[in-house]
């Protein structure tokens, strides 16, 4: 499996695209992690892009994005496990609302085939 790192954008890039963009745009993550969730170690997390504050109030997001993640897989989840879902969240919602650089997959996601194999 041969790519380069170099080829995909982080969040954080899309995330100041973002606002680049938008900077009245918002970008909200919820924590749907329930206490049977967090008794084995799992969360997930949903963001919502909004490309304004009238888009936010009528709860109508230009896009969405979910991830969970599971504590001890890969080397940030060790200890980080709901911050990297939220992260995850938000780079899936930008890659829907059309900010996903040249490819779609961001480049943590792309690192954490290279730290696991998968």
């Amino acid at each position: 499996m041969a790519f380069n790192l170099d080829d995909y954008e982080t969040v954080e890039q899309r995330i100041q695209r973002f606002y680049g963009d938008y900077p009245d745009g918002r970008i909200i993550t919820i924590d749907y992690t329930t206490q049977d969730d967090r008794a084995v170690g799992m969360w997930r997390v949903q963001a919502l892009v909004f490309l304004a504050r009238e888009e936010q109030a009528a709860d109508l997001p230009k896009a969405t994005g979910v991830a969970f993640e599971i504590d001890g897989q890969g080397m940030a989840n060790k200890t980080s496990g709901l911050e990297n879902a939220e992260t995850s969240a938000i780079g899936r919602a930008l890659a829907n609302a059309n900010y996903s650089g040249n490819k779609r997959t961001s480049r943590e996601e792309m690192e954490m085939v290279i730290v696991t194999g998968k």
